[in-house]
């Protein structure tokens, strides 16, 4: 029996070490594997929040008052969220600044307050600078005058708008969440 057990054979101490060299190469693959499964899962959490953000601000909006609505957006005391480019118009549209300084005999932006039910910003404010999980958001509500249809084509019943959604600090969101962008429309009271 003594002789038996001398002639078994055991793992030597290379190749333990072998083995477990591959098993921890393995493993760092995994792990890197497992580390961008989490970098990305991470990233489209935040891309799901911008993206409900901007519907909630377009809903937000599509309530609103069609007409006062639309004379904002015409008037000179718009807000410009655009430059005009070579072959862009500026555009125009609502920031969370745009009505952050407004008082009761304000001008400007300000006397278009009443945009809003009983001309209270308080909403608006909400809208426009949610914070969801500790990130500060800020959302751009943008006049798209160029997709504005004829008149005879329905273009008198509807406002081209976007709302987009970006973090208040750069790259507090993670990486390739940098913005979001929603398009609609908000309708005249008379097809509501």
């Amino acid at each position: 029996m003594l002789d038996r057990l001398k002639k078994e054979q055991g793992f030597t101490l290379i190749e333990v070490l072998a083995a477990l060299l591959i098993v921890s190469i393995t493993a760092l693959a995994f792990t890197a594997y497992f580390s961008n499964a989490m970098t990305f899962a991470k990233t489209n959490q935040n891309k799901t929040i911008m993206s409900n953000l901007a519907r909630n601000a377009l809903v937000y909006m599509q309530k609103q008052d069609f007409e006062r609505l639309e004379a904002y957006f015409d008037s000179s005391s718009a807000t410009v969220v655009r430059a005009a480019e070579a072959e862009q118009p500026r555009r125009v549209g609502i920031t969370p600044e745009t009505f952050e300084n407004c008082t009761a005999s304000s001008s400007g932006a300000c006397a278009f307050r009443d945009i809003f039910e009983g001309g209270n910003l308080e909403p608006v404010t909400a809208v426009l600078s949610p914070r969801v999980n500790g990130i500060a958001y800020r959302v751009v509500i943008e006049y798209q005058q160029d997709l504005n249809r004829a008149q005879n084509a329905g273009g008198a019943l509807l406002l081209p708008i976007s709302a987009t959604v970006t973090t208040a600090a750069d790259g507090a969101a993670g990486p390739g969440a940098n913005a979001v962008t929603v398009e609609g429309y908000v309708n005249a009271q008379s097809i509501r």
